[in-house]
């Protein structure tokens, strides 16, 4: 279950990184990046590289928990796991960018966030039960978060010692989740008001 847990934790930089750039349009900073020539790649992929150094610097306090205070053991490698949860992050980060493309306030924002993504990933991505192989949809929607995939990766390197070449399909999901949802993210985003 802690290693599991670990996913859930670190969706927190995603809600931060929607909660950010919904703030910005809520309280009218966004206008004055609106009137520079900085593109929206470059406004959001600025955005994004705060986040990831937060979710990483994040990862190295809930490691020491897990392994510290609830005696989990830890059998793989610190830098495999960095490395996978970077997969995540990018998987997360495209939805919560998403998400934050059509809220207008920071309350609709983490509305979204945690209604679509946060309160499924604990019924519906095999954390406490296994994925329902019974229903299409769920099982859908289970493929569909990025958590899903996470906890197969932390389970993996923390009770297996599994490298990346063992989880390379959950990685290369989440760098298509991420790289889907950015791109539409994108395409979605206007730098105007």
């Amino acid at each position: 279950m802690v290693p599991g847990l670990v996913a859930l934790v670190l969706t927190m930089p995603a809600l931060a990184l929607s909660l950010a750039l919904s703030r910005e349009k809520e309280l009218g900073s966004f206008e004055g990046l609106a009137a520079t020539p900085i593109r929206g790649l470059e406004y959001l992929l600025g955005k994004m590289v705060t986040y990831v150094g937060f979710g990483l610097a994040s990862l190295f306090p809930v490691v020491m928990v897990a392994t510290l205070w609830f005696r989990v053991p830890f059998r793989g490698s610190p830098l495999s796991l960095a490395a996978l949860t970077l997969c995540y992050l990018s998987a997360s980060f495209g939805l919560s960018v998403l998400a934050a493309n059509f809220a207008r306030s920071q309350q609709v924002a983490m509305l979204i966030v945690i209604l679509v993504f946060f309160v499924p990933s604990f019924f519906l991505a095999g954390l406490i039960l296994p994925i329902n192989t019974e229903s299409a949809a769920a099982q859908a929607v289970a493929f569909m978060l990025p958590t899903t995939h996470f906890i197969v990766i932390c389970r993996g390197v923390f009770l297996k010692g599994l490298g990346p070449t063992m989880l390379l399909q959950p990685a290369l999901t989440l760098l298509g989740i991420g790289g889907e949802t950015l791109g539409l993210s994108l395409a979605l985003f206007r730098k105007q008001l």
